[in-house]
């Protein structure tokens, strides 16, 4: 029995530790909160002598710096929306529902936090903010992590380093770097956690915040730990210490006493153990720290009851009750329950070892109340067990439904993409068919009725017939050039060679075709997309390049999941300016910029008068999703 009472506070000590290291660097990200301007502030805004633009600043200022009345700094972000709301400013709209989110999630509101951190990704990504975009979905991984979703918070993680990758907000990447890394952590993933951590602490040394860098190396002393190198993790753990006391920072150095004091419990010296576990325990009660305190008391029990002090082992146990019960938390009140039977299990088993020389009548009943309590204690293991095994069994099948969720979204937009491939193609067989059936019917009959009028009657009949015949052949050509594409017994392939066969039927256009695709399955609607790019790209050399050759190359890079295009000409070419963009206007080149666009691709441009133009066209492809 002696033996689970200390696995379980161990447990629970780790896990407390990694929360609040987690929540700690949480906060890196903002700038330091003053309430002393908050109050400052507060008398402006009361005045109510400012403009609506000035006002939203102000707003923005204190819900932000109002931090000794959280109902207060909410409503403050409530009227910060309302006014970003009516001046529709998204970039307003942001701030207020992050700072909502903020103060929601301090509260314990979970679910309302979440809601506003969405709302406030919504608007950065209307406003064009990609810091704030980053940090919102640095913020949601939180949420994610508080409530144990490890694969959402981890989701959200990646996409908030890929966004704040992209901008020059070093301090903000390098936190959720460090948040991601003790997510890891956390998951028992080391390697990947030292890489980032490794990373994070790189920007923090560019940022020169000495805050971060002391979070880092306390980070990184808990993985050491954890992998069981406690010198190393000891040397981290001190420095980070050391830097925050400089700081004023006592928040983190709380747990960090303790993690030192299963150090050194881990080399057998117990008396330096209590010695970290006490200055955790006087340093949380100094500032206020309850969780910290409930932390160290439970900490200092568990080391008392090991060097056989059963009576401060009690007195502390107490206290970590205490400081418990004043947290309103109902999760681990409930395991404070569970710590409270085993503890009095031990005492009881520790009572009988006392009673054993008694008389035999007391021993028996002392055995009979033993086993009571026993079953007691596997009936109480046993439903815990159960709940444990239920909640897991949600999360599982809560993760079941996003996957679903997920690929619904993505099955809708891949049809989407593909009606809209399907209507493009019969809208331009509908207007091909018009074109030759009904004008050019009509065309031809009026050229039968001309010819039924005598010259004579006519001066200008042979001008009216070659434009009637003119006109009958542009009408032809239109609609054979809206009807040429890929058929679905011949692919991408042929109708490409097709396009080249009609192109050199002039003899005017020497025209080169190079294809290489085999390694590369391209669904319908890809193929078309293709085929539409190389035709308008054909179309702007005919129209104004005055090329006398042509040459076209298709490859499929399979590894990288592209295809490039490139088309050569030898005509006349243009002047490329400064930025490497030709104007659109005059060049038929705004089309197949809009495509290539469409299909998230890259365009490039080469060209001079002395050796023609060269256009160059990558565009991704993928398994599931058709490039249109």
């Amino acid at each position: 029995m002696r033996f689970v009472f200390f696995l379980v506070p161990m447990f629970l000590v780790r896990t407390i530790s990694f929360q609040i290291a987690f929540l700690c660097c949480a906060c890196l990200i903002a700038k330091a909160q003053n309430q002393e301007l908050a109050d400052s502030l507060a008398k402006i805004y009361h005045q109510g002598k400012l403009g609506d633009s000035a006002k939203l600043e102000l707003l923005a200022k204190l819900s932000f710096n109002e931090v000794s009345d959280l109902n207060l700094a909410l409503k403050y972000s409530e009227e910060l929306i309302n006014l970003a709301k009516k001046r529709g400013n998204n970039l307003y709209l942001h701030k207020g529902y992050f700072r909502k989110a903020n103060k929601k999630k301090l509260l314990g509101d979970l679910e309302q936090a979440l809601e506003a951190y969405l709302k406030a990704a919504d608007a950065a990504t209307k406003a064009g903010y990609d810091a704030g975009i980053g940090n919102t979905y640095s913020a949601i991984a939180s949420v994610y992590r508080a409530t144990n979703n490890h694969s959402n918070a981890m989701l959200h993680y990646y996409k908030a380093i890929a966004v704040l990758s992209q901008g020059n907000n070093a301090l903000g990447l390098a936190t959720t770097l460090l948040n991601a890394g003790e997510a890891l952590r956390k998951h028992k993933e080391y390697d990947s956690a030292l890489l980032y951590f490794k990373e994070s602490a790189t920007l923090f040394e560019k940022a020169n915040s000495f805050t971060g860098k002391a979070y880092n190396l306390g980070n990184v002393g808990m993985v050491y730990a954890s992998l069981g190198k406690n010198e190393l993790a000891e040397r981290n753990l001190n420095e980070a210490i050391q830097l925050l006391e400089g700081l004023k920072d006592y928040y983190p150095i709380c747990s960090y006493f303790i993690s030192m004091a299963d150090i050194y419990l881990e080399k057998g010296d117990l008396t330096i153990a209590l010695n970290y576990a006490g200055r955790s325990l006087k340093l949380a009660q100094q500032h206020g720290l309850k969780e910290q305190a409930s932390e160290a008391s439970l900490k200092l029990s568990q080391l008392h009851e090991q060097a056989g002090n059963t009576e401060q082992s009690l007195k502390y146990y107490k206290d970590h009750i205490a400081y418990r019960d004043s947290v309103n938390n109902l999760e681990v009140v409930q395991k404070i329950a569970d710590q409270r039977t085993l503890f009095e299990v031990s005492l009881k088993e520790k009572e009988i070892d006392l009673l054993q020389q008694e008389k035999i009548i007391h021993r028996v009943y002392i055995l009979v109340a033993f086993i009571l309590l026993l079953l007691a204690v596997v009936v109480l293991l046993y439903f815990r067990q159960r709940f444990i095994h239920t909640r897991l069994m949600a999360d599982h099948q809560r993760k079941l439904n996003d996957e679903k969720i997920e690929n619904l979204l993505k099955e809708q937009e891949v049809r989407a993409m593909q009606s809209l491939v399907v209507g493009r193609e019969e809208e331009r067989k509908r207007i091909a068919h018009d074109l030759h059936n009904h004008l050019g019917s009509l065309l031809a009959t009026i050229k039968v009725n001309l010819n039924g009028i005598p010259e004579r009657n006519m001066p200008n009949f042979n001008t009216i017939t070659s434009l009637v015949d003119q006109a009958c052949s542009d009408v032809r050509g239109m609609s054979h050039s809206l009807n040429m594409g890929i058929s679905e017994d011949f692919g991408l392939i042929p109708a490409l060679k097709d396009l080249v066969a009609h192109l050199g039927q002039s003899g005017d256009l020497e025209v080169e075709f190079n294809a290489s695709v085999a390694e590369c399955q391209l669904d319908s609607a890809s193929e078309i997309a293709i085929y539409r790019i190389v035709q308008e790209l054909v179309s702007n050399v005919l129209k104004h390049a005055s090329a006398s050759k042509l040459s076209i190359l298709l490859t499929c890079f399979a590894e990288d999941n592209l295809v490039n295009i490139l088309v050569h000409d030898n005509g006349k070419g243009f002047n490329l300016p400064e930025n490497g963009e030709p104007s659109t206007d005059g060049m038929g080149l705004h089309s197949i910029r809009q495509m290539v666009k469409q299909q998230q691709g890259e365009i490039n441009f080469d060209s001079n008068p002395a050796s023609g133009t060269t256009v160059n066209i990558d565009l991704p492809i993928s398994n599931s999703v058709s490039l249109l």
